[in-house]
């Protein structure tokens, strides 16, 4: 009876630290969409700057958080696209918006790819 006990106190421990994780996730992909949601709508080049600034500061904390949970591969491009905006700013390229849309995308991936589903459990 011991044995049982044990495993579903294991099994519990294991979906409580994903769904943990999950919520995790949710919180810091609000934060990147809410500094993606800041550039986007910066009236003057001076305030696009600063907010992909701090989009940019706030993506290295995004992360470290989560290069724990998540794959590192995906991350890594997210830090190419996130890297890229400050450039595409300075001359102006019209990919600016669509650069903000892949990050969003990204994060959104992340998320989806944290979320277990049945075909990812077998």
């Amino acid at each position: 009876m011991k044995r049982i006990l044990i495993s579903i106190v294991i099994i519990a421990a294991i979906i409580a630290a994903g769904c943990f994780a999950i919520a995790g996730i949710e919180a810091e992909n609000t934060k990147i969409y809410g500094k993606i949601e800041e550039v986007l709508s910066a009236d003057s080049q001076e305030e696009a700057e600063a907010a992909v600034g701090e989009l940019e500061e706030a993506f290295k904390e995004y992360s470290r958080r989560l290069s724990c949970i998540v794959d590192e591969d995906i991350l890594e491009e997210m830090e190419g696209a996130v890297y890229m905006l400050k450039p595409m700013l300075e001359s102006n390229s019209d990919e600016f918006t669509a650069q903000c849309e892949l990050l969003r995308s990204y994060a959104k991936r992340i998320l989806d790819r944290e979320i277990p589903t049945l075909g990812r459990v077998l």
